[in-house]
């Protein structure tokens, strides 16, 4: 896949498995990517998640795009740098409706944004599985 491919493909497959570390534990959970794009893949956490404080600590993360439909999967490693972007923010809470009343009740500082850029993917189908793996930088 070319770089454009990947962006497409993540941005039609949204959901994502987020790995992050905190001490030497591994954690994982689902999260909803915002933007995929040449300037990075941003999403969102609140400063009072586990995530927040994780990636405060350590920024060095995966994620892990999957599509059913097409049984495969993009995994993109690197660091999560966060954003300080009030017009951003703004922007999430518009798409995303579900957290305006949080935000009307907390204001926008608890709404904490990541943006990982520079990644490096790799994408597996079965079709690859016992091949070398190939890297995409985005």
């Amino acid at each position: 896949m070319t770089k454009q491919e990947i962006f497409e493909f993540i941005r039609k497959n949204p959901i994502c498995a987020l790995a992050t570390a905190e001490g030497n534990q591994p954690r994982v959970r689902m999260i909803l990517m915002y933007r995929a794009d040449e300037n990075g893949i941003i999403f969102v956490t609140g400063e009072n998640k586990d995530l927040y404080k994780q990636l405060s600590n350590e920024p060095n993360v995966e994620m892990c795009f999957y599509s059913q439909k097409e049984n495969k999967q993009t995994r993109i490693s690197g660091v999560a740098e966060e954003l300080e972007d009030i017009e951003l923010k703004k922007q999430v809470v518009r798409d995303w409706p579900f957290l305006k009343e949080w935000i009307d009740r907390d204001g926008y500082d608890v709404l904490v944004m990541y943006c990982l850029k520079n990644g490096k993917a790799t994408v597996w189908t079965m079709d690859v599985n016992f091949k070398p793996k190939e890297y995409i930088q985005l």
